[in-house]
């Protein structure tokens, strides 16, 4: 029997038919309809309170920039009391950006400029203007202690940064005008995710963070729709229309709960499986026309599925898809997908555990060859220095012994964690202002040992230093999978390019040499190999300290977005 007629045996039985009636009758019409009512408010009041705010903030940089323009002969800013009660301007500093100190203040509600900016507060004032890759830009709200919350207004121009500090009590009053429906509000946040307006009054004040709750960088990509999410007040779906506000970063979602929307649902399913069952009568008649459509979907897949076996993996691109697949095929489409995916993910796999450590995640010794060899070359081309690192745990082998080799990787995976996290910093902060950057490349070569590449060096203070870092940043406490905590230290070695190697291997030997000569003159040491050191024959022999179980606080580490207001006076 072939297939187009069992399929149509099927289809009459299972009632295909009556969805193709579904369809000839104007359901398409009426779901719109349905959508438009229940979606389209959400995100056209979102959409209209984003222009509202984004003509707001228009104006409000726009009378800023008026304002800290309106100089008179000796540069001085002239006041303009009618902009700045108008845009809510609580003061306005003029800060000299070379040495930080505020050279004019002009106050309106109370809120004075401090005399100075210390170093680190500027630049994060200028890092603002640096990431929106503007002169004139708007900070997300911060607290200011007696005032409330603020937004500050930024404009740089020449030598010097013109702050201004913009009460955001507006912006919560436009968000409080919205309603939808019983329990339905509008929210407003700000660039980093913070409550600018919420009717919790509470997380408004605290500028409650959303960040992780809603995607609002999915959002903002988007510009405008309509989203189901968890309410974070009463853990239920809620409908969400979401806009963002153009030039400034704002996020405007109005939300109303899916339970004042069941009553219409339930009012279309019932309508639905009405019009379904009607469809039944007519199932017979279209049952062999509907099971010609129906074969070719599952021929084209049967052709994809041999191609993947034969190496073409992105074959299941080629599947067209019919609005009158039914549910099934859908799913064999999407089951091609992921084994095509799979397969790929474990020749990915595969060639992933060729270079890389399978418990640190850090390259292997082969991968750590060639890349430090590439950077050799490179650094022997431009006539640079660099360096090799040589670690080594001390007493690695009682933590295996003690607790097991799962704490053993634990701890393993946590080095290589801090090590990682320490050499990325490093990389960072010797880039900024350097002509040519520090490169930093850890690696595992196996067992307790780990070697790190420095490229681009000045001199071997700087691998000293970087060293040194080792033993503050790295090397210290860490906690296992079953609560213990223990206090590791260990041995570093070092060898210089090209002063004492000019090769890979002569490099890695030479902070070997290093590492053992710190270990044997009391470990928790940092050696840089000398000409003349003894090169032992065999691995000394060295009792191992035991690791000692210490009591791990966890330490607290802080945002970048939650730093503090820079313009108030109790600054340091």
């Amino acid at each position: 029997m072939r297939l187009r007629t069992i399929m149509a045996i099927v289809f009459c039985i299972s009632a295909i038919v009556p969805m193709l009636l579904f369809w000839l009758w104007p359901h398409s019409s009426f779901l719109g309809s349905k959508g438009t009512e229940v979606n389209e408010p959400h995100e056209v009041v979102a959409s209209s309170l984003a222009a509202e705010l984004g003509r707001y903030h228009q104006e409000l940089t726009t009378s800023f920039q008026i304002a800290v323009e309106n100089v008179d002969a000796e540069g001085k800013i002239v006041p303009m009391p009618l902009i700045l009660d108008r845009m809510e301007f609580k003061n306005i500093c003029v800060v000299e950006i070379q040495t930080g100190k505020v050279v004019q203040s002009i106050q309106s509600s109370g809120l004075t400029c401090p005399e100075q900016l210390s170093e680190q507060q500027l630049l994060r004032l200028l890092q603002m203007l640096e990431r929106q890759e503007r002169t004139l830009t708007t900070t997300p709200v911060m607290s200011v202690e007696n005032h409330g919350n603020v937004i500050y207004t930024l404009y740089r121009k020449d030598t010097l940064l013109y702050v201004g500090a913009v009460s955001s009590e507006y912006v919560s009053s436009v968000g409080k005008r919205i309603q939808i429906g019983t329990l339905g509000h509008a929210a407003i946040f700000d660039q980093a995710g913070k409550v600018l307006s919420h009717p919790n009054a509470e997380w408004q004040i605290s500028r409650k963070s959303f960040e992780d709750a809603f995607a609002f960088d999915v959002m903002k990509s988007r510009g405008s729709g309509v989203e189901v999410v968890i309410s974070p007040e009463t853990g239920q779906e809620t409908l969400a229309g979401y806009a963002h506000v153009p030039n400034v970063g704002w996020t405007v979602m109005v939300f109303q709960p899916i339970s004042e929307l069941e009553s219409e649902v339930a009012a279309f399913k019932y309508t639905t499986f009405t019009i379904m069952a009607i469809g039944m009568v007519l199932a017979i008649a279209l049952a062999y026309f509907a099971s010609k459509l129906f074969t070719f979907p599952l021929e084209q897949m049967i052709q994809a599925m041999k191609r993947i076996g034969n190496g073409e993996l992105r074959a299941h691109e080629q599947i067209k898809e019919s609005v009158y697949d039914p549910l099934e095929f859908e799913d064999a489409r999407e089951a091609i997908k992921a084994m095509a995916k799979k397969l790929q993910e474990n020749i990915d796999t595969i060639s992933r555990h060729a270079y890389l450590d399978g418990i640190t995640g850090l390259p292997n010794r082969e991968c750590f060859k060639v890349l430090a060899q590439e950077h050799i070359e490179i650094l022997q081309a431009n006539n640079s220095k660099g360096a090799i690192l040589f670690l080594d745990l001390d007493g690695f082998k009682q933590v295996n012994d003690i607790y097991g080799h799962r704490s053993g990787d634990d701890l393993l995976k946590g080095f290589a964690d801090k090590i990682h996290l320490y050499c990325g910093n490093e990389m960072k902060r010797r880039a900024y202002g350097a002509d040519n950057a520090v490169n930093i490349l850890p690696a595992r070569l196996g067992g307790d040992e780990f070697v790190i590449f420095l490229g681009n060096i000045k001199n071997e203070d700087t691998v000293e230093e970087f060293a040194k870092g080792l033993f503050s940043r790295v090397f210290g406490k860490f906690k296992l999978h079953n609560g213990v905590s223990l206090q590791v230290n260990g041995s570093v070695g070092g060898a210089l390019f090209p002063d004492q190697g000019s090769d890979f291997d002569e490099l890695l030997r030479l902070a070997d040499i290093a590492m053992y000569k710190a270990k044997n003159g009391g470990k928790g040491r940092f050696c840089l190999h000398q000409e003349g050191d003894p090169i032992p024959e065999e691995e000394p022999y060295q009792e191992e300290t035991p690791v000692q179980e210490v009591e791990v606080q966890e330490e607290e580490f802080l945002r970048e977005e939650e730093f503090a207001p820079v313009m108030q006076s109790e600054l340091s």
